[in-house]
């Protein structure tokens, strides 16, 4: 019986692990309250799968933001030009002050439309 028990408990791990691979984005690395994130370009304008990150990412964390780079992430600063270039999408969460946005690269990306800013 534990044998069983102990089985269902790692295939239930293992397709925890599966789902979160699928979800169409990958957190490459974190600095301190920022969060660097590729997005796969298949799902570069599904919005659900930035705000799935940003759950992620930002879970029991107060203040939190989150880098979007569509295909490839760098995983820690400093960034280059380039890669501040090519950044799409911004969010940041400080629940302290209420603040919640979305930043967005709006001469590349029309993500969130609704509520957003451009940076």
């Amino acid at each position: 019986m534990k044998f069983v028990f102990g089985a269902l408990t790692a295939i239930a791990i293992c397709l925890s692990f599966a789902a979160h691979a699928g979800e169409g984005y990958e957190i490459k690395g974190r600095s301190g309250v920022m969060v660097f994130v590729a997005v796969d370009s298949s799902e570069a304008e599904n919005e659900d799968v930035y705000r799935f990150a940003v759950a992620d990412a930002c879970a029991g964390k107060p203040i939190c933001q989150v880098h979007y780079w569509v295909g490839n992430a760098p995983s820690s600063f400093p960034l280059s030009d380039a890669q501040v270039n090519s950044k799409v999408v911004h969010w940041q969460q400080n629940l302290n002050t209420g603040l919640r946005r979305w930043l967005v690269n709006c001469g590349t990306s029309n993500l969130f439309s609704n509520g957003r800013e451009c940076m």
